[in-house]
């Protein structure tokens, strides 16, 4: 509490389904696009969300790898063609170069530009967290890093941060189970990072892939 008094925090909502299952945090995406080589009509680059219907023209020799969310968790790669992706499937007129079952993401929303953070839930991560910011204001993170939660916050790692996507340093220790952590986050027209507290799980029990929707 008392850290709260020195900054101002983005408000968190934490979008779930059903217990377990995290939903989409825009309601409309279906997916995410986690690698793409060559063109694609509208432009899709990686760790844009994928709205549900959408009909991508892939040009010739272009691949497309996407992440389905929820319920489907595929890993798929689509080269060529004409993609469409629903809630439940995708067709392609194109080659199915790959497609794989995945563990779901977990999908969280974090909105609003100032004020008091109020938790509905508590954000859930693994012990080894790969976060994907997406959404409008994703691309302007500049900084995210890993303290441990205390009276004075203890500072774990910075996390390696590129095209949206930050993961541990490679000589990183696992988080510890079942302790509370902040995640600070970074972005480029705010002065004052902005804290989430979450929990770490072990990776039996918990997806290590996580997509925060920055608006």
């Amino acid at each position: 509490m008392t850290a709260m008094r020195y900054r101002l925090l983005l408000p968190l909502i934490a979008c779930l389904a059903a217990p377990g299952l995290p939903a989409a945090a825009d309601p409309n995406a279906v997916g995410i696009v986690m690698k793409v080589t060559g063109e694609t009509e509208p432009a899709l680059p990686a760790r844009e969300e994928i709205a549900a219907n959408t009909k991508i023209k892939l040009s010739p020799g272009t691949e497309l790898t996407f992440l389905h969310y929820p319920p489907r968790c595929e890993l798929v790669t689509v080269a060529g063609g004409t993609l469409k992706v629903t809630k439940t499937d995708f067709t392609t007129d194109g080659e199915v170069k790959a497609q794989q079952d995945r563990p779901c993401p977990r999908v969280y929303q974090l909105s609003g530009t100032g004020g008091s953070w109020v938790a509905r839930d508590l954000l859930r991560f693994s012990v080894d967290p790969e976060l994907i910011f997406a959404g409008e204001r994703g691309g302007q993170v500049v900084e995210a890093a890993i303290y441990e939660k205390g009276p004075a916050d203890r500072l774990v790692y910075r996390l390696d941060l590129a095209d949206r996507r930050a993961v541990p340093p490679s000589a990183a220790a696992p988080l510890t189970p079942n302790r509370h952590y902040v995640l600070k986050v970074t972005t480029s027209d705010e002065s004052q990072p902005a804290d989430y507290d979450f929990i770490a799980v072990a990776s039996g029990n918990a997806e290590a892939l996580v997509v925060l929707h920055v608006n």
